[in-house]
């Protein structure tokens, strides 16, 4: 007898092109068939119709507790928006991952992390990390890689001018170089940079991620109302781009203007902590995501396939997770999509520089499997 047995919904998987209303048998944890199932039995049988079926969401930038104090609580708050998936993004550094390891690998949450380059990672905030490159522990760094490296996906640095200060671009340039030595990927904090985006993404190699591309405090991606030739270019050299909202880390004005130009997210995740999960009108949590960007204009397929198909594929997963091939692990997320007046927004209510944008449709999850364990059901699901 199969387990569960998914009908009549609207099955996207991008990563293996489909796009159309039929069945998902879930057998002994695994993807057993897309199709319709019109004699099958299962321990569950659940109609699906109305609601969009599609793998596992992966969340590419959260924070999680207890990798920083201010981090979200993780399976709660993933399973229950759709996320199947969860990278932390620069939590922990050298001096704090293992500590804190043991808890990452008792979830049942699939989870990967970008070490910062800080040794201390975020565990020193509200006060910044120490960025200095002549503290860099590279040796450290180095054995980290090399017993983790199927967990550990890259570097992480913030380089905003409060951080940084007089230091501008060089701890970029030395995180890069130690990158290098290392064969992995960075992800750079671009918020409020030390100097121009421009001179930024020059930087940048092939596969590195500049994450909150739509952010509007200090330089940006735009310059004169479009997109800058630097953003094109450097997209064209293999750079990644990154949309992770928080509180404060997009702004419509920048947003609207990129994806109506079309220089799209390959990502799209949420940065989120405490401080920003769960706050309207700001990223809130993963569907909240997905509804405005869907909102903003881009296909909800497409939008679908940044926190699926590409995620995976950026993380080295490709064909593991973000797929609803037959065989692999059935991490599946069902949303539904309801009409209902909803606000948009690039910061908090409290905030006076704050956008809001008045929608009429959220993609409300309801159903969340992992491993092809219900994790997460709404109750009127």
């Amino acid at each position: 007898m199969d387990d569960v047995i998914l009908k009549n919904g609207f099955v996207m998987d991008p990563a293996n092109q489909v796009r159309e209303r039929t069945d998902v048998v879930i057998h002994k944890g695994k993807i057993k068939k897309i199709g319709r199932e019109e004699t099958g039995s299962a321990k569950q049988v659940i109609n699906a119709a109305g609601c969009i079926i599609t793998p596992g969401w992966i969340d590419h930038h959260t924070h999680l507790y207890p990798l920083i104090p201010n981090g979200i609580p993780a399976e709660s708050v993933c399973f229950s928006s759709g996320v199947t998936t969860a990278v932390d993004a620069g939590s922990t550094g050298c001096g704090t991952y293992e500590k804190n390891r043991p808890v990452i690998k008792s979830w049942r949450l699939g989870t990967k992390t970008y070490l910062n380059v800080s040794s201390a990672g975020l565990s020193t905030l509200p006060n910044p990390e120490n960025v200095d490159p002549k503290d860099f522990d590279a040796p450290e760094i180095k054995r980290l890689f090399s017993e983790y490296g199927d967990e550990l996906l890259g570097l992480k640095l913030r380089t905003s001018k409060s951080i940084v200060g007089s230091l501008g671009y060089e701890p970029l340039r030395r995180t890069v170089d130690l990158a290098d030595s290392l064969g992995v990927p960075v992800m750079v904090h671009c918020t409020d940079p030390p100097g121009t985006i421009d001179e930024l993404l020059s930087i940048l190699r092939p596969g590195d991620i500049l994450t909150h591309m739509y952010q509007n405090i200090g330089d940006t991606i735009l310059a004169g109302g479009l997109v800058k030739e630097a953003a094109w270019q450097a997209r064209e050299r293999g750079i990644l781009f990154e949309a992770a909202d928080a509180r404060a880390h997009f702004s419509f004005d920048v947003g609207e203007e990129a994806v109506k130009e079309g220089f799209l997210p390959d990502l799209i995740g949420t940065d989120l902590t405490a401080f920003s999960m769960y706050q309207r009108p700001t990223s809130f949590n993963l569907a909240m995501q997905v509804s405005k960007y869907t909102y903003m204009g881009m296909d909800i397929y497409e939008v679908i396939r940044r926190c699926t198909e590409l995620p995976a594929k950026i993380m080295g997963m490709q064909g593991e997770i973000g797929t609803l091939a037959p065989g692999r692990n059935a991490d599946v997320t069902v949303v539904r999509q309801e009409t209902r007046y909803n606000e948009f927004g690039d910061r908090p209510y409290y905030d006076e520089s704050r956008n809001i944008r008045k929608g009429n449709f959220i993609f409300h999850p309801v159903l969340t499997l992992k491993n092809g364990e219900i994790v997460y059901r709404d109750m009127t699901f």
